[in-house]
């Protein structure tokens, strides 16, 4: 008798599920780092061809396990652009101090920079979802007059969680919560609108 699911689509849904559950469990005893195929598959139950044919390394094993655990919940419109960037950079915060996601990050930096098709992934999924709430806030923003029509998202973003990201990667610099405040309060007066003469 054939194995429930073993060659549909649920089949491969489950077993892609299994794979990604010990890539995680192995991410939080070992890191990145002594993260290995024959481990995974080990803890899976599954064959290393079985891995290999969905992703090509331990990287995108390791990343793939990081876009679970992206919470992109939409920032709340309260009527206060300060407040709204206060959150998504808190939000962004909290996973990256709290969760697997900070430690995965860490482990993949040196593999983004060598390899184009993880960074544009990288770039696309991650980067991309968090512009992206990021454009939602500034058109608010714009539309209240708390900032310029001309407010370039892109180098908002980059400001305001490039040092989340500095000290995450680089410094080892405290990811702590009034961080957020702090970098809202600096970035924010240099797109405020001008003064009406």
């Amino acid at each position: 008798m054939t194995a429930v699911g073993a060659d549909t689509p649920r089949g491969d849904r489950g077993r892609r599920a299994l794979i990604l559950d010990a890539t995680r469990e192995l991410l939080v005893e070992g890191g990145v780092q002594n993260l290995t195929i024959e481990g995974v598959a080990a803890r899976a139950g599954v064959a290393k061809t079985t891995i290999y044919r969905r992703w090509r390394s331990k990287d995108e094993l390791a990343f793939a396990v990081l876009l679970e655990l992206i919470d992109l919940l939409a920032v709340p419109d309260v009527g206060n652009t300060r407040n709204e960037l206060v959150y998504l950079v808190e939000s962004v915060i909290r996973v990256l101090s709290t969760t697997l996601m900070g430690a995965v990050m860490q482990g993949l930096v040196s593999d983004l920079a060598s390899d184009p098709e993880l960074q544009g992934a990288f770039r696309a999924q991650v980067v991309g979802a968090r512009v992206g709430e990021l454009r939602g806030v500034v058109q608010r923003g714009i539309a209240r007059g708390d900032v310029r029509p001309d407010t370039d998202a892109d180098l908002m973003y980059e400001l305001l969680l490039g040092p989340v990201y500095f000290r995450l990667l680089l410094s080892g610099g405290p990811l702590e919560a009034d961080l957020a405040r702090q970098l809202v309060d600096s970035v924010l007066p240099g797109f405020a609108p001008s003064p009406t003469p």
